[in-house]
């Protein structure tokens, strides 16, 4: 049988569903997310790829990170690997990632040239119950008056705060930091340190369709800065607690020494998934 493939975007996503879910789905709104699905003579989707371009508007090297190949067979997945190794050539993308718990995922990628590794996730996954510890700092007494609620913060400043962000080279896990509107956050779950209609700091969460919250940004600028990083924790733990029942659960990725520190700190005994890994030059 001959398969054709085609775009995956935002328009045509829901076809996909039985290979992407949907928060995934969801991703594909955004500014750096691609996809590429496959169909049958029939053309009823029979596969589909989804990956994110870092670094696309930076002067350092286009990457790409695969975050999903999935399909009804080996054949497929391969075809589907052979599109993608042409269309991220319009890109320059020079090297390609990935790290997935899926196996069989990973067993097509080291087919098609990635090296294969197996380690801890970046990302930890912690509940509800998990951080009342962390409101508990704020027990007794009330966060400064300087720490917010996103839903306090006008739409100049986070624009002004954003700008800055990305002046000093802190986006997160957001490539498309700048392209994406406040309201996309949860706004009261996510915290700010406002000082003179100055936002110097901010712990930015999104939820996703599903219910996964996902801490997306978390950085703070000044002579204060790993002080109002607790502070924002545990302002965004409270909030969390009073919303939220147990059993939801966040998402936070330690990609970066301050974060690291901070997970290391508060949730000591929770570990990542282990994932299989691994890296190909796209030269």
């Amino acid at each position: 049988m001959s398969y054709k493939v085609v775009e995956i975007d935002s328009d045509n996503v829901e076809e996909y569903s039985k290979f992407i879910d949907q928060d995934l789905q969801e991703q594909l709104d955004r500014e750096f997310f691609r996809g590429i699905g496959a169909v049958d003579d029939t053309d009823t989707p029979v596969g589909a790829m989804v990956y994110e371009l870092l670094n696309a508007e930076l002067s350092a090297d286009t990457r790409s990170r695969i975050r999903l190949l999935g399909g009804n067979n080996d054949e497929i997945k391969n075809e589907l690997m052979n599109e993608y190794a042409s269309v991220i050539e319009d890109d320059e993308v020079v090297e390609s990632v990935y790290e997935t718990p899926d196996q069989i995922m990973s067993q097509i990628l080291k087919d098609n040239g990635f090296s294969l590794d197996s380690s801890e996730s970046q990302d930890i996954i912690v509940g509800i119950e998990d951080i009342k510890k962390i409101a508990g700092l704020l027990k007794g007494r009330n966060a400064p008056s300087y720490i917010k609620c996103l839903s306090e913060v006008a739409i100049p400043g986070y624009r002004k705060f954003v700008k800055e962000c990305l002046f000093k080279g802190y986006r997160g896990i957001m490539e498309d930091l700048a392209y994406v509107p406040k309201s996309w956050f949860d706004q009261e779950l996510s915290s700010c340190v406002e000082t003179d209609d100055n936002i110097n700091g901010a712990l930015l969460i999104r939820r996703n369709p599903s219910g996964l919250l996902y801490a997306m940004l978390f950085t703070a600028f000044g002579a204060d800065f790993q002080k109002n990083l607790v502070l924002m924790m545990a302002h965004s733990a409270s909030k969390a607690v009073e919303l939220y029942p147990d059993g939801v659960k966040l998402v936070i990725r330690r990609h970066s020494p301050t974060v690291q520190r901070l997970t290391d700190k508060f949730f000591a005994s929770t570990k990542g998934d282990n994932v299989f890994k691994g890296n190909r030059n796209e030269n």
